[in-house]
């Protein structure tokens, strides 16, 4: 590792007025007007809103509307489930669940700013100083953590899905837990420990024993990695221990300890925790190959060159803590047979961590491209989003507003003076970011991701201000929940399905605020869902029911719902 220089002025902080402003336009766009929207971010919802409608059976086991879902642990529904019922007088029973979403991706965002600072702080990582000209341990530290809050908002992967109301905003805020906790133990070893540990339980109860046995795998290994960690890891590692147990083991106990259907969902909720690190198969390395660069940009690049930079040197906390924990989360992503993002999702804090303490030694010429690639990207972003909705008001040019219309067919734009209002004001604040860093050239540490970060949020504000109508008539079942349940004359009911998918099922319970049956109950009404070409066919009689209506959401022709009513209430029906 050759020596470095960081000057007072190159550790100068980002505002706190600006970071806050990135920050609360990072967070809040996306929650704000919108309804549940397919397929991840109903179905998490689905099973929230199972827990505020229902008893303790549905607090101990997570379902949708009385279907079970054993692939979820019950955390992070447990918390959406307590906000969401306190604030659902006030604000409504989707938005209540909203919040605590916002306030999950807070608390990521704000543990891996402390987790980045602690590290950064330490000698072992702190500049060269032969004049006595050098930045101050604090303010370098602050540099640091602030360059790691701007790296992980702008990663590409993590957006969309921490704008759901799924289980992976609560996991990302556990592996931020965990971090700071490990950065913590080097000064306070047995509370920093406690806290890791706590993380650790918090991820087995919400994402399964594979990433939970990722973190416990990285506080066994830190120590063996690292001096700092050999110091202080025979009192950190029993805390550690204790907590995780004492947080992880109640849960499942209770359910061993059920009656025979609570004991199933325990079963079933181990065979998938099992499947899941059953090893990769050939498509999912495909998908992890082809997802990845993407995914992770541009935290990965950066990631590298500090991992190289800093070879002979892993063994800082600074390096070794945040390397360590990425590479553990990678293998656990990699034995997944099946891929999905949200394996990908809890790599981004360390990873964004790590490539924060790369970026002061990154050459001026690295950044400078890094610079231009993110004015260049993200204002294009910017005009063709712009475009395209001018296009899709005005329709003109014709071909550009019969693209825009496809997203959303059979959609009426409307002109809102707050939107419009907003996305300007939000472009005017990207293009005097970028002219303040092109006639300014700032050597602040954090300089190289500040463009990145503020595109990033442009983006998604546009998207979530401008086109946050259309997306929302795409992806919601408003519309036919409401025409479903004008269909309905069944009141309190119970309705038996039939290859009815999560999402929809959700949706329902929730718009239509249908009572869906539960295992083993016979009901007089069945709702039917057919999708792909069987979507665009008559249906065949069912003996025994009569169709009493039909429809589809009007942008997707290969879904469809059929509504049956039982001719007999008399006779079985084994439909369920």
């Amino acid at each position: 590792m050759k020596p470095f220089i960081v000057t007072e002025l190159e550790a100068g902080k980002l505002p706190r007025w600006a970071l806050l402003l990135l920050c609360a336009l990072y967070v809040l766009p996306g929650f704000i007007g919108r309804d549940p929207w397919r397929t991840q971010d109903a179905a998490g919802f689905g099973i929230a809103l199972s827990m505020m409608r229902g008893d303790a059976a549905d607090w101990l086991m997570p379902n949708i509307g009385n279907l079970p879902v054993p692939s979820e642990g019950p955390l992070p529904f447990w918390i959406a489930a307590s906000i969401g019922k306190v604030a659902a007088p006030i604000v409504g029973e989707h938005a209540g669940v909203q919040l605590a979403v916002i306030a999950l991706l807070t608390l990521a965002l704000m543990l891996a700013w402390y987790a980045a600072w602690a590290l950064a702080r330490r000698p072992g990582v702190q500049p060269s100083d032969p004049f006595g000209a050098s930045a101050s341990s604090v303010d370098f530290g602050r540099a640091i953590a602030d360059s790691a809050l701007l790296v992980l908002m702008a990663t590409f992967g993590l957006l969309l899905r921490m704008h759901e109301t799924t289980a992976d905003p609560a996991q990302v805020a556990w592996i931020a837990a965990f971090l700071f906790g490990c950065a913590l133990a080097l000064e306070r070893p047995a509370s920093g420990g406690a806290i890791a540990g706590a993380a650790i339980a918090a991820t087995l109860l919400s994402r399964g024993a594979g990433t939970a046995l990722a973190l416990l795998l990285v506080l066994v290994v830190l120590p063996l990695a690292s001096r700092a960690y050999r110091l202080v890891g025979w009192r950190m590692l029993p805390p550690a221990v204790a907590v995780a147990l004492v947080g992880a083991l109640p849960w499942p106990l209770l359910l061993a300890g059920g009656d025979a259907v609570e004991r199933a969902h325990l079963l079933d909720w181990a065979a998938w925790n099992l499947a899941t690190i059953s090893g990769p198969g050939v498509e999912s390395l495909r998908y992890f190959a082809r997802t990845m660069p993407w995914f992770y940009w541009p935290a990965w690049p950066v990631a590298l060159w500090a991992a190289w930079r800093w070879r002979g040197r892993w063994g800082e906390p600074a390096v070794a803590l945040p390397m360590l924990t990425a590479a553990a989360l990678g293998l656990r992503a990699l034995a997944s047979p099946s891929g999905g993002e949200s394996w990908l999702l809890p790599a981004t804090v360390p990873l964004a961590m790590l490539a924060a303490v790369g970026m002061p030694t990154l050459k001026r010429g690295i950044v400078s491209l890094i610079d231009w690639f993110a004015v260049t990207s993200f204002s294009l972003f910017g005009i063709v989003i712009w475009a395209y909705w001018i296009a899709l008001m005005t329709g003109y040019p014709p071909r550009m507003a019969y693209r825009a219309s496809q997203i959303a067919p059979g959609y009426t734009p409307e002109w809102v003076v707050v939107e419009i209002v907003l996305g300007g004001l939000a472009t005017l604040a990207w293009l005097a970011l970028v002219r303040w860093r092109i006639s300014r050239q700032p050597r602040m540490i954090w300089r190289a991701m500040v463009l990145s970060c503020g595109g990033v949020v442009l983006a998604w504000f546009l998207l979530m201000t401008l086109w946050l109508p259309v997306f929302n008539e795409r992806n919601t079942y408003r519309d036919v929940a409401g025409r479903l349940a004008a269909a309905f004359d069944g009141g309190d009911a119970c309705v038996a399905t039939q290859d009815l998918e999560r999402a929809p099922r959700a949706s329902f319970h929730y718009f239509a605020r249908m009572n869906f049956a539960a295992r083993g109950e016979r009901c007089d009404w069945l709702l039917v869902q057919d999708d792909g070409p069987l979507a665009r066919t008559v249906p065949a009689p069912m003996p025994g029911w009569t169709l009493l209506w039909q429809g589809q959401r009007r942008n997707d022709r290969d879904e469809r719902f059929r509504l049956y009513r039982r001719e007999d209430p008399r006779t079985r029906s084994d439909a369920r």
